[in-house]
């Protein structure tokens, strides 16, 4: 079928879809309540089926050639990791770029600089990389790509009702909780997740509906799943003597050394596949596939999710002796780094969570041979250090804290969890400034900040990052004309100009909506928004964000204070975090190697990086 057919087949689909949601006599916010019930239960069933289909891959391929036998054995453990890694790198380079990495920085990077927007076609791309990447034995997790296919479907359900592109962008956090909940049947932590990583508050407004997503989403995970914690016979460990506290306090110190070392190894090695291995860049997966394999004839449970070997640790079924314990350790962070790093699809949580576990057992191995009668649980040390190191590399701390207790049903560790928690976060936070998600996007030149601060936005003018050139309307076309002109444009909103003054504005959903009410004839200067909420080029960026805020804006038209018909530019989201970047460039800087340091250092030692 013809690109065109399948636009005109999709607007027909919206229409439709757009008339049976406002023709439903319900209040404003009961509707938003239905769709966030849609969402929760579209991501849901996508995410259990994600799983399914990571386990399909992983059962036909990487687990069958761990269990060869014979002189076929090698063979296969190289070629079904290089050909995965060939494989994903061809789909990556031709069908969807988007779908390299883990996904959550390119989520939140939709949230806060494109309007919520992230296209399907890289959830479909998502989905079927990342699971052939990981199913062939690339160290990697389901999370980020859950996070990142489930924030595409909410946005694609959102926009089909045609709601305001502010409504579309909070739908985005509603997704992440709802990946998040379905992918490890966490519903608290996937809350608090969604608010500290996605929105990065924890007071929002948005909270109700992120509650909601998450516990349907939980619920048909159980139902599909099995009502069981992803780790099961974990909960037996608790804190026996309250001296035990110091012993997780020194692995807290460890997993934020080992959480910055991991994290930087990762970043280091994705400079080098980006800059320094000169092969074509859709053949650079293969090369990381390659020496994945070659770490799998050494250390075969470093290969894909690892969480079945790692719930084995937890119950201690493993009986891995100190040097075991190193060796898998490290073969973990080696296959991590080079598979995120050469340019694979697929998260980082996962593998925080197994290096964490081998961290906290070979800690508890230390304490063993210092004092052997000591009465603590290995399998406690190894809880401890997954939430440990997750924070560590994550950056999330209360999350860290509920994701570990939810994977386990186990509350009475959660003394040791918050003490180990953190003080890895503090220690990782001193040693470097910036969590993985941030840092990936600092080395691409993307700098998001939590919160617009006044002091720097109040010395910045809204004409010096407007954009110019402004697409318009003119006031005596229809609906239908004016949608045929904006449909194949992103943007939300249109100023309507009457002889070349502005005299209101409407937007792409408000023309939506006026289609699905057959009030296609009408006149555009019959239906737009006469009363217009401006800026002025020379007020500041404080005061732009305070409008946006307030009245839950994208974008406001920029216009001449003397004759507010003068339309000069118009400044949207996008504009201020461009602008926010900028500011940041003036704090951090980029090594060579794409290291991040304070801006006023010039000379950091090569062993930084590690």
């Amino acid at each position: 079928m013809e690109q065109g057919k399948l636009i005109k087949k999709w607007r027909s689909v919206e229409l439709n879809a757009t008339r049976i949601f406002h023709r439903v006599r319900l209040p404003t916010n009961q509707k938003y309540f239905v769709l966030t019930v849609t969402i929760a239960i579209a991501c849901g069933l996508v995410a259990v089926s994600y799983h399914w289909l990571i386990r399909l891959i992983s059962a036909n391929l990487i687990e069958r050639a761990i269990a060869s036998h014979g002189r076929s054995h090698a063979l296969w453990m190289l070629i079904v990791p290089t050909g995965g890694g060939l494989a994903a790198g061809l789909l990556i380079h031709y069908f969807a770029p988007e779908a390299r990495g883990s996904g959550i920085p390119q989520v939140k990077i939709a949230y806060s600089m494109n309007y919520g927007r992230v296209p399907m076609r890289v959830a479909f791309g998502k989905a079927v990389i990342s699971a052939l990447s990981v199913g062939t034995g690339a160290s990697l997790g389901r999370e980020g790509p859950t996070v990142q296919i489930c924030a595409a479907l909410a946005h694609l359900i959102a926009k089909m009702f045609s709601i305001p592109r502010r409504k579309q962008m909070n739908q985005l956090p509603v997704g992440a909780a709802a990946a998040i909940a379905a992918a490890f049947n966490t519903p608290i932590a996937a809350v608090t997740f969604a608010l500290e990583e996605i929105i990065g508050d924890l007071n929002q407004k948005l909270a109700a509906s992120i509650v909601i997503a998450a516990v349907i989403s939980a619920m048909i995970e159980r139902a599909l799943l099995g009502a069981h914690p992803l780790f099961i016979g974990a909960n037996i460990y608790a804190l026996n003597d309250s001296r035990e506290l110091i012993a997780y306090a020194g692995l807290g110190v460890t997993a934020g050394v080992v959480g910055v070392a991991f994290s930087k190894l990762i970043l280091w090695l994705r400079f080098v596949f980006r800059d320094r291995v000169h092969v074509p860049v859709w053949s650079k997966p293969a090369v990381g596939g390659l020496i994945i394999g070659v770490i799998g004839l050494w250390q075969p449970n470093a290969l894909g999710l690892g969480y079945d070997f790692l719930g084995n640790v937890l119950r201690g079924e493993d009986q891995l002796m100190l040097k075991a314990v190193l060796a898998l350790m490290i073969a973990k962070i080696l296959a991590s780094a080079f598979s995120y790093g050469s340019g694979m699809s697929g998260g980082v949580l996962g593998p925080s969570l197994f290096v964490g576990g081998m961290l906290g057992v070979a800690v508890w191995h230390g304490l063993m041979y210092v004092e052997p009668n000591a009465a603590i649980a290995r399998g406690g040390f190894a809880l401890v250090g997954m939430g440990a190191v997750f924070a560590a590399v994550i950056r999330v701390p209360i999350t860290s804290i509920l994701l570990i207790f939810e994977m386990t049903y186990n509350y009475e560790i959660i003394l040791p969890l918050m003490i180990a928690n953190a003080i890895a976060y503090t220690v990782a936070s001193r040693l470097t400034p910036l969590s993985i998600y941030e840092a990936f996007m600092f080395q691409d030149g993307i700098h998001l900040a939590a919160q617009p601060k006044a002091d720097i936005l109040s010395g910045i003018t809204a004409a010096s990052v407007m954009t110019q050139d402004v697409v318009t309307l003119p006031n005596d076309i229809t609906v239908r004309e004016a949608l045929d002109v904006v449909g194949s444009l992103e943007f939300s909103g249109y100023p309507v100009l009457s002889g070349g003054r502005m005299v209101g504005l409407i937007t792409t959903g408000d023309l939506r909506r006026l289609e699905a009410q057959r009030r296609d004839n009408e006149l555009i200067e019959d239906v737009m928004v006469k009363k217009v909420v401006h800026a002025h080029p020379e007020q500041t960026l404080d005061t732009v964000v305070l409008k946006l805020a307030q009245r839950e804006f994208s974008q406001l038209p920029v216009v001449s204070r003397m004759d507010d018909t003068r339309l000069l530019g118009i400044i949207t989201l996008r504009d201020i975090a461009r602008a926010q970047a900028r500011m940041a460039a003036t704090q951090y800087s980029l090594g060579p190697d794409d290291t991040i340091r304070p801006a006023n250092v010039t000379k950091v030692s090569d062993k930084s990086m590690f």
